[in-house]
């Protein structure tokens, strides 16, 4: 008995001298749940991570990784902040301070993540993805420098997975399908996985925050797949928007989420809402180009022209960036101002630095309101040459036609015009349906961007059934007084088969019948 006794008094004295060597068991708990919240991978879990692995590696008895940890959790967040679009360098440098000779190569091959920027001002985005820079080899030795560790490292697994679904001289080589069985229980890999080399699958990224709510990480992904739509449903702008806003929600130090969110609400047409999120980007950056053309392009819908002068002003004064969007909209909150004269000067200089349907369109609208008819009838032209779906361009051009006593030019415009139209009228009807269907899926009311959606769609279709009768009544009177009798018939008839034409062209028709034949 005795014996015993000293034996075990022998071996409490040993566990005491290797407690007094080693970490205690409430170290050791915690280092093993910061390596879970590590695999984990949510930003918040890494950030949770990195509180253990720090207060770990400052005690008096150091966990043996504690330091390691420290800098794994740092550099994951570091990526993070660049795949988030989340500005400052603060992680990336406690990963430096934490980081050893081993540590180092997957120091520096982080440093080969660009990230998401979209978010970010023109000149920023060329600082952060390098103006002219050449694309990442598959020799590159900071990549190559990983393929040692991948095996056993999930730091540097992550780092690489990055790197080469960011590259398209790298993505090729990956084993996608090899990756997403290996790392199937880990949450880390899956979100990096979700998004490599295509569009976010949004299924999968909303299956890993529906099995850990932590993951708001994904939602910025998902509501981006939102604004994509399909021809069969469209685009799920309310979808889009509160998916943005949660995200806006859960990392507000985020450029990218903020200028999604507004460009998404400008979008959506919900213009107040717009300004205020370019409006919060601008106080963090006032010069952000992105970000001042947005607020001009929302306060000119809210026909605050003033403002919007004052604001695209300011992005002509800047420079580089947005000149010609600028111009425009400062010419066309000048015209709707009856400033004519400025107005045309700015759309000349828009038309230096864009060619698109609208600025031509402008460019008619203008010229016409100085009674430059000619030149009104070339910019319409232009517009319609661009876009054979703006209806509006080669109405007007038929009208100055008509300005110039140009009968046989302007008929065919007219016929255009109506076919043009009709064309416009189903495509707004087509997208009623699907907003309708979408709201009848989701088994809820319309939100009121919807019910704003729908009226705007159905007086828009209305409107363009009406315009593309009025476009075969004028083709009939051109017609008609160009010795084309029988087109003129034809026309009249599309004319009289809408309410508030009919009276009208059935007048014109019986005097058309009168007419001797040619």
């Amino acid at each position: 008995m005795r014996a015993r006794f000293l034996q075990a008094l022998a071996w409490l004295a040993v566990a005491a001298a290797c407690a007094a060597r080693g970490p205690s068991p409430l170290a050791i708990a915690e280092m093993a749940k910061a390596e879970s919240l590590l695999r984990a991978g949510c930003y918040t879990c890494l950030q949770d991570a990195l509180v253990i692995f720090e207060r770990q590696a400052a005690s008096p008895r150091p966990p043996l990784g504690a330091q390691q940890g420290v800098f794994d959790a740092a550099l994951l967040i570091a990526v993070r902040d660049r795949e988030l679009g989340i500005p400052g360098d603060a992680s990336m440098a406690r990963a430096k301070t934490a980081a050893t000779p081993a540590s180092q190569p997957i120091l520096d091959a982080a440093s080969l993540v660009i990230g998401e920027t979209s978010g970010y001002d023109p000149e920023q985005r060329a600082v952060f993805t390098g103006r002219g820079r050449p694309a990442i080899e598959r020799d590159n030795p900071r990549r190559r420098a990983l393929d040692a560790a991948l095996a056993t490292d999930l730091t540097a697994a992550y780092v690489a997975a990055t790197i080469d679904c960011e590259s398209p001289r790298l993505i090729e080589s990956v084993d996608l399908p090899g990756l997403i069985e290996k790392y199937e229980a880990v949450p880390l890999m899956r979100f990096r996985l979700a998004r490599c080399g295509r569009p976010a699958i949004a299924p999968q990224l909303a299956a890993l925050r529906a099995g850990d709510p932590r993951w708001t990480d994904t939602l910025f992904w998902e509501a981006r797949r939102e604004l994509v739509g399909s021809p069969a449903t469209g685009i799920d702008f309310p979808a889009a928007l509160r998916l943005f806003g949660q995200a806006r929600e859960a990392f507000p130090a985020s450029l990218t989420i903020a200028m999604a969110w507004a460009n998404a609400s400008l979008s959506a047409e919900e213009f107040e809402a717009a300004l205020a999120g370019f409006d919060d980007v601008l106080q963090v950056f006032p010069t952000h180009r992105d970000a001042l053309i947005g607020r001009v392009t929302a306060l000119s819908y809210l026909m605050r022209h003033p403002d919007a002068i004052a604001a695209a002003s300011r992005v002509i004064e800047l420079g580089t960036w947005h000149i010609g969007d600028a111009h425009y909209w400062r010419a066309w909150n000048r015209y709707h101002l009856k400033e004519y004269e400025t107005a045309w000067e700015d759309v000349e200089n828009a038309i230096k630095g864009l060619s698109n349907t609208r600025v031509y369109t402008l460019g008619g609208l203008i010229a016409y309101a100085r009674k430059e008819l000619p030149t009104a009838i070339l910019r319409f032209d232009r517009a319609y040459e661009i876009d054979s779906s703006n209806c509006d361009a080669t109405w007007m051009s038929g009208l100055v036609s008509i300005d110039q006593e140009q009968l046989a030019i302007a008929a065919p415009k007219f016929t255009r015009a109506m076919s043009c139209f009709v064309s416009s009228a189903a495509a707004l009807r087509a997208d009623l349906a699907r907003t309708e269907g979408q709201i009848k899926r989701r088994g809820t009311a319309a939100t009121a961007t919807e019910t704003r959606r729908m009226e705007r769609n159905r007086r828009d279709a209305e409107n363009a059934d009406e315009r593309s009768a009025q476009s075969a009544f004028n083709a009939a009177q051109c017609l008609v007084r160009t010795g084309q009798k029988t087109q003129a018939l034809t026309h009249v008839d599309v004319a009289a088969a809408h309410p508030r034409m009919r009276d009208k062209a059935l007048a014109l028709k019986a005097a058309i019948e009168k007419l001797p034949n040619r």
